[in-house]
C-alpha cells in the first residue's frame, strides 16, 4: 500500500513538471514512463472500483417547476366571404413538437384545436394565401427537409404534410412566397451548400424543382433568407458567408450572381411584390459598404434612383384580393397554469375574446445557481423562461418568460445578468423585485425595452462592432465592475468572441479578431477578478482566412489592460480546454479529452501566475460532454463550497480536489444535472423535475 502510494504522488509530480518543462524543451524520459504507468494501471483501475462501490445516493423529487407551452406564430386566412378571417395560432413546447394549432374562425365563432405529433417543426412557419383561397404554410420534418401544409378556411381542415415535396429542399430558413404567375415558391438550401428553391401549382399540387442555384458557400452553411419570383426568376438571398443575390432562369436552368458582399458585415434581403421583385445589398464588394437597394427585373438587378422611383415592369392587379386584416389582442396568449389561453379579435368595432385549453408539458431544468440571498435561480430550456427556489420550503415559482435562451450568467452587486442565443441579447433581472416582462397590464403585455420591465433587455452584444457572437456560453466579472461575455458566432462564421459590460456606464465592447479560430466555451475570473481565463475550442476561419489550430488553448485576458497578456496549452493536441472553473485564486481546473484516446480524458490544474500546468491526471473515460457543445447535457462541472470540483463521472456524482486531482467519489446519480448548493443540502436540474439531496455537505 505505501508503495502504491509512492507512486500516486510521483505521478502527480511527475504528469505537471514533465508538462511544464516539455514547453521550454526539457524532457523527464523515465519519469513520464513511471507517470504513464502509473496513470494506466494504478489510479485508473483504483478509481474504477471506487467509483462502482459508491453508495446509491437518495434523492428527493420536489416537482416540476416548469410546466407550460411556447406561442408561436400566428398565421390568417381569408373566409370564402371576403369580409372575415380564420385565425391560426401555434403552440410547441420544443422545436419538433408535440404542436398545437388552435383554429378560429371569425366568421362563425367556432373554435377547434389539433394537436400533432413529433418530428414537425411549426417555428418560423412561413405561410402565404394562393389564389384559390388556401393557406399554404412551410413547415420542417426532423431532417430539416421543407414540408407543406394547406388549411382550407372555406371547410376549416387542416392537412399536415399535404404536397410532396422535394427531398434535397432542406431549411432551416425556407421562405415562401407568391409569384407574380400566381405559383407559389419556396426557397431554400441544396445539400450541395448552394440555395435552391421548388414551384408549386397552388390547385394541382405539382412541383417542380431547382437546384443547385447559384454558387456553393461550402464548407460553410447555406441559408436562403429571402426569395422572390416574377414570371420567369426566381431570386434568391443566398447566405450568409459571404452573401450572394442570385437570379436563375427557369426556363434555361441557369444561375447569375447579381451582388456578392465580403465575409463579415455584408446582408441581402429579396422582397416579393405583386408585380414583381426588390432587393438590397449591403456591404456590396468595392462599395464604402452602404446599402444599396434594386428593382429586380429581367434576371438583372437595376439600381433604384430613389426611394420614390417607380418600378421597371408594367403594373398589374394583385393575383389575391384580400379583405383588411382584423385588430388582434394577443395579451393572453400565453397559457395559464391550467393551459386556459385567450385571443381578443375585433370584429365590427367590439372585440370579441376566443377562449381555449391547450395541454401543458414539462420543461427540463438547464440552469441552476445560488442568489446571495439564500435562493436559487433556475432556467427552465426551450424560451420557457426562469424559476426561483426557496430553500426552506423546497418550493419553486416559475417567474415568467423573456426571448431569451439562456446559457450564460453572472451575479454582480445583487443582479442578475443573463446572456446566450440568438445575436447574444444581454438581460439583467433584480431578483429582490418582482418579475414583471411580458406581465398584462391595461390588456398589454409589458415589453422586455420598457422602463418598467424586469428583467429588462439591455443590448445585443452580439453586434459586430462588439463580439460578433450569436451565442454566449459563458460569463465572468471583472474586478473593473464590468460583465464579461464569451461565446461563439453561427452562420456568419465560425468565430469566438469575447464582450464586456459596464454596468455603471451603460457601455459596452468588445472583440472578435483574436479569437477568430477560437471558439469561446468557458471564462473563469481568477486573482481577484484582475484576470480571465479563457477556453476554447480550435476551429478553422472563414473570415479572415486562418486555418484550423493544431491544438486549442487557453488565453489570459487582462482586466485592467484590456488585452490577451498570454497563452497556455494546457494538454498537447487536444482540439479544445474544455470546461474549466476557478478552483481559488490563482488556479483553475479543466477537464477535456484525450487525444488519440477516445475512451479516455484528462484533467488539468494550471497556475494562472506564470502560467504554468501544475498538474495532470487522466481518466480511464471520456469527456462526459462534448467540445464546444450546446452545454444543454445534463451535468455540470463548478466549485462546491468545500473548495472541491464537484461533478459527474461514470454514472456517479464526484469530487476533485484541486490540489492533486485526486477524484473521490460522492455517490451514484443520474442523470447529471446541474448543481446548487442551499445549506447542507444539494439541488440538481438536468431532468424536468428539481430534485434535492438533503444534507449531503455534512457527510
Amino acid at each position: 500500500m505505501a508503495n502504491r502510494s509512492w507512486i500516486w504522488r510521483v505521478w502527480v509530480w511527475g504528469g505537471g513538471v514533465g508538462f511544464c518543462l516539455a514547453g521550454i524543451g526539457f524532457g523527464l524520459g523515465s519519469l513520464c514512463i513511471l507517470a504513464k504507468a502509473a496513470d494506466q494501471i494504478a489510479p485508473g483501475e483504483q478509481l474504477k472500483k471506487q467509483l462502482a462501490a459508491a453508495p446509491t445516493l437518495a434523492v428527493e423529487e420536489l416537482g416540476q417547476p416548469v410546466r407550460t407551452t411556447r406561442p408561436g406564430m400566428l398565421l390568417k386566412a381569408p373566409n370564402p366571404d371576403g369580409k372575415t378571417w380564420d385565425l391560426v395560432q401555434i403552440y410547441f413546447p420544443r422545436y419538433g413538437g408535440p404542436n398545437t394549432l388552435v383554429f378560429i374562425d371569425t366568421g362563425t365563432g367556432q373554435v377547434k384545436t389539433l394537436t400533432t405529433e413529433t418530428g414537425w417543426n411549426f417555428h418560423l412557419c412561413p405561410s402565404v394565401v394562393a389564389a384559390n383561397g388556401k393557406l399554404f404554410i412551410s413547415i420542417l420534418d426532423g431532417k430539416l427537409r421543407q414540408r407543406l401544409c394547406i388549411y382550407d378556411p372555406a371547410s376549416n381542415q387542416f392537412h399536415l404534410d399535404a404536397v410532396r415535396m422535394p427531398e434535397e429542399l432542406l431549411g432551416e430558413t425556407h421562405p415562401l412566397v407568391l409569384g407574380t404567375d400566381g405559383k407559389l415558391y419556396a426557397i431554400g438550401a441544396h445539400p450541395s451548400r448552394a440555395a435552391a428553391a421548388a414551384r408549386i401549382d397552388p390547385d394541382t399540387l405539382e412541383v417542380t424543382f431547382y437546384g443547385p442555384i447559384g454558387p456553393s458557400h461550402a464548407p460553410h452553411g447555406c441559408w436562403g433568407y429571402s426569395g422572390g419570383a416574377d414570371d420567369r426568376f426566381i431570386y434568391i438571398a443566398s447566405g450568409k458567408v459571404p452573401w450572394y443575390l442570385v437570379a436563375f432562369d427557369r426556363q434555361t436552368g441557369r444561375s447569375e450572381t447579381l451582388a456578392a458582399t465580403g465575409p463579415v458585415g455584408g446582408y441581402v434581403s429579396v422582397g416579393q411584390l405583386p408585380d414583381g421583385c426588390t432587393g438590397s445589398v449591403t456591404g456590396q464588394l468595392n462599395t464604402d459598404g452602404q446599402r444599396i437597394d434594386y428593382w429586380l427585373y429581367q434576371g438583372k438587378a437595376i439600381r433604384k434612383t430613389s426611394p420614390q422611383a417607380e418600378p421597371p415592369w408594367p403594373r398589374r392587379k394583385p393575383l389575391v384580393t384580400l379583405p383588411p386584416e382584423p385588430e388582434v389582442n394577443l395579451a393572453y396568449v400565453e397559457p395559464d397554469p391550467e393551459g386556459w389561453a385567450e385571443i381578443r379579435i375585433r370584429i365590427e368595432g367590439t372585440w370579441k375574446s376566443f377562449r381555449f385549453q391547450v395541454p401543458l408539458y414539462p420543461l427540463e431544468i438547464y440552469r441552476l445557481r445560488e442568489l446571495p440571498d439564500g435562493r436559487l435561480f433556475g432556467t427552465a430550456g426551450a424560451y420557457e423562461g426562469n424559476f426561483v427556489v426557496e430553500p426552506a420550503t423546497g418550493k419553486a415559482c416559475h417567474l415568467g418568460k423573456i426571448p431569451l435562451s439562456h446559457y450564460a450568467t453572472a451575479v454582480h452587486d445583487g443582479l442578475i445578468y443573463m446572456s446566450g442565443y440568438p445575436t447574444s441579447p444581454l438581460y439583467v433581472y433584480d431578483p429582490q423585485k418582482p418579475w414583471t416582462t411580458g406581465t398584462v397590464l391595461h390588456d398589454r403585455r409589458i415589453d422586455e425595452k420598457a422602463p418598467s420591465a424586469n428583467p429588462r433587455f439591455v443590448m445585443y452584444l452580439g453586434d459586430k462592432k462588439l463580439a460578433g457572437t450569436h451565442k454566449m456560453y459563458a460569463a465572468a466579472v471583472g474586478v473593473d465592475g464590468k460583465i464579461y461575455f464569451g461565446g461563439r458566432w453561427i452562420r456568419d462564421g465560425a468565430a469566438g468572441g469575447l464582450a464586456w459590460y459596464d454596468p455603471k456606464t451603460g457601455q459596452a465592447g468588445g472583440t472578435w479578431q483574436a479569437f477568430s479560430n477560437y471558439q469561446i466555451t468557458h471564462l473563469a475570473a481568477v486573482e481577484s477578478g484582475r484576470r480571465l481565463v479563457i477556453s476554447t475550442i480550435a476551429v478553422s476561419d472563414p473570415l479572415l482566412g486562418k486555418p484550423k489550430p493544431s491544438e486549442a488553448v487557453l488565453f489570459f485576458w487582462d482586466v485592467e489592460k484590456q488585452q490577451i497578456v498570454g497563452q497556455l496549452t494546457p494538454v498537447a493536441q487536444a482540439p479544445g480546454t474544455g470546461p474549466i472553473v476557478a478552483a481559488s485564486n490563482h488556479r483553475i481546473v479543466g477537464w477535456t479529452v484525450e487525444p488519440g484516446q477516445a475512451s479516455a480524458s484528462r484533467l488539468y490544474c494550471v497556475e494562472t501566475t506564470g502560467p504554468r500546468v501544475v498538474w495532470t491526471k487522466q481518466l480511464p473515460w471520456p469527456l462526459p460532454v462534448g467540445l464546444g457543445s450546446n452545454q444543454q447535457e445534463a451535468w455540470d462541472f463548478r466549485l462546491g463550497p468545500d473548495g472541491q470540483v464537484w461533478t459527474f463521472l461514470a454514472g456517479c456524482l464526484v469530487r476533485i480536489d484541486p490540489a492533486d486531482g485526486q477524484v473521490r467519489s460522492v455517490g451514484k446519480l443520474s442523470p447529471g444535472g446541474p448543481l446548487a448548493f442551499a445549506g447542507k443540502d444539494l439541488y440538481l436540474g438536468g431532468t424536468a423535475s428539481l430534485r434535492r439531496i438533503r444534507n449531503l455537505l455534512s457527510q
